[in-house]
């Protein structure tokens, strides 16, 4: 296994050789310098940085856009840890992050070392943003009665619009190779809309805050932006999303229109077929 200083060093490698990294502003197509994004980001009361979480360079651009945005007061809440831990800076990195709730062989460390290190680097405070452990298979067993007080109200106050519900009940399926049971669906949609709604309100107990998380988590249609636009429209939100590119860049700005502000367009990374073996259990 590589370790953290390798990851981190490769991804360095990457941003400063890659010269095939766009980045988009989807509201006019136009292609922007990343001084451009980070003065943008600056402006704004929460930001939503995207992932692919098994794309190394991800966590590297990300990486170096929070060491240029750090400033007093901005804390940084985090998919990767369950709320409410905070990680406590009293040794090396990884064992902090696992003392606050970290998995490292689910999210394949160190993958993210180059991201962590980066806000740890900048000092700025790290929380959790994820359902508590354990709380998922809760909500999948007894459903939206299982939601406590704060997150079943605001469940209830930012409901999804009907083509929301089905994009984001196709994009469950087609994370599980088109093999998800239809009697599975409905309760990932509330785990999915759960943990939106856990690190949205993660975020506006901090605001200024920024958020690393996946791409789908990070979605203006179904994801945090829009709980965050239901419940708080006054707050400036940009959603920024790291998506990788392929030879047909114009289809793929265009087919990303809506669901994030800004898009940054990345190599692939190199994976097996993740649907080669896929079983649902």
């Amino acid at each position: 296994m590589l370790s953290a200083l390798a990851v981190a060093l490769c991804g360095l490698l990457w941003v400063m050789q890659s010269a095939h990294a766009q980045i988009i502003d989807l509201s006019s197509g136009q292609e922007i310098s990343e001084q451009v994004l980070i003065d943008r980001l600056r402006s704004q009361d929460i930001v939503l940085l995207g992932e692919l979480h098994d794309n190394a360079q991800h966590h590297a651009l990300r990486a170096q856009l929070i060491r240029r945005l750090a400033r007093d007061k901005l804390s940084v809440v985090a998919e990767h840890l369950p709320s409410p831990a905070q990680v406590v800076r009293e040794g090396a990195l990884l064992a902090d992050l696992q003392a606050a709730g970290f998995d490292p062989q689910a999210w394949s460390w160190p993958l993210h070392a180059p991201l962590f290190d980066a806000i740890r680097s900048a000092g700025l405070p790290l929380v959790g943003g994820n359902l508590p452990k354990g709380f998922s298979k809760q909500l999948f067993s007894q459903g939206a009665s299982a939601l406590s007080t704060p997150l079943g109200q605001t469940y209830r106050n930012a409901p999804l619009s009907q083509a929301a519900r089905q994009q984001l009940d196709q994009d469950l399926i087609d994370g599980h190779c088109g093999k998800l049971p239809e009697r599975y669906i409905e309760p990932m949609r509330l785990v999915q809309r759960a943990t939106d709604i856990s690190m949205a309100q993660a975020l506006l107990e901090r605001v200024p805050s920024l958020l690393v998380a996946g791409n789908g988590h990070v979605r203006k249609d179904y994801g945090v932006p829009q709980v965050l636009s239901a419940t708080t429209p006054a707050l400036r939100v940009t959603a920024v999303g790291f998506v990788e590119a392929d030879g047909m860049r114009e289809e793929l700005v265009q087919s990303l229109k809506g669901r994030y502000d800004i898009v940054w367009l990345s190599e692939q990374a190199e994976r097996s077929d993740p649907c080669e073996n896929f079983k649902i259990k």
